[in-house]
């Protein structure tokens, strides 16, 4: 499925064999959990505990776009994400690709990964997509999609907010925000 500036592999997020399928084709080690891409805030708030007024700023901002957001994970979720439900943090967003937000808005939440083998550059195109077709459901083609920067992600959690890394979004327009972002090495 194509993004906005590259193709991942998608499914449902309650679906363990399709998500454990993606982490195969991507040849991720054990514990590596998938993004959740959303249709809204709303639906974010749902799968994670604590959407409190910072994530809300954020999302109000900057979703959908590039903005990925790690929140505290609702526990009673029955997905495994690739981390055998290990992990503390959901990493969500809403995307600003319209294929991409329809689809979330309509079966989301969903779980993805980079059509890229892991340490390898985002995919652009189908062509380079490490899969054979009997490997995946279906291909959706939109071409060769254009260089960009990769998501900014913030970590939200225990009433403070961690920049992860710096991408679309600008330390600057982050700090339009809030001011009190605390830079993780």
């Amino acid at each position: 499925m194509p993004l906005e500036n590259g193709y991942v592999f998608v499914c449902d997020a309650f679906n363990h064999a399709a998500v454990q399928r993606i982490h195969i084709l991507r040849g991720d080690e054990d514990g590596v959990a998938c993004q959740v891409l959303v249709g809204s805030s709303l639906v974010a708030a749902g799968i994670t505990i604590d959407f409190d007024a910072e994530a809300k700023k954020f999302a109000e901002k900057f979703w959908p776009g590039l903005l990925t957001l790690n929140l505290p994970v609702q526990r009673g979720i029955t997905w495994n994400l690739g981390d055998n439900r290990t992990l503390d943090l959901v990493s969500v967003r809403v995307p600003s690709s319209k294929f991409a937000l329809d689809l979330a808005k309509s079966y989301g939440p969903l779980a993805i990964g980079s059509a890229a083998r892991i340490g390898m550059p985002p995919t652009r195109e189908t062509l380079f997509v490490p899969a054979l077709d009997s490997d995946i459901g279906a291909t959706i083609e939109f071409g060769e999609l254009p260089v960009g920067a990769p998501t900014t992600v913030l970590t939200i959690a225990n009433n403070e907010v961690k920049l992860d890394r710096i991408g679309a979004i600008s330390l600057k327009e982050l700090k339009s925000v809030n001011k009190n972002i605390v830079i993780t090495p």
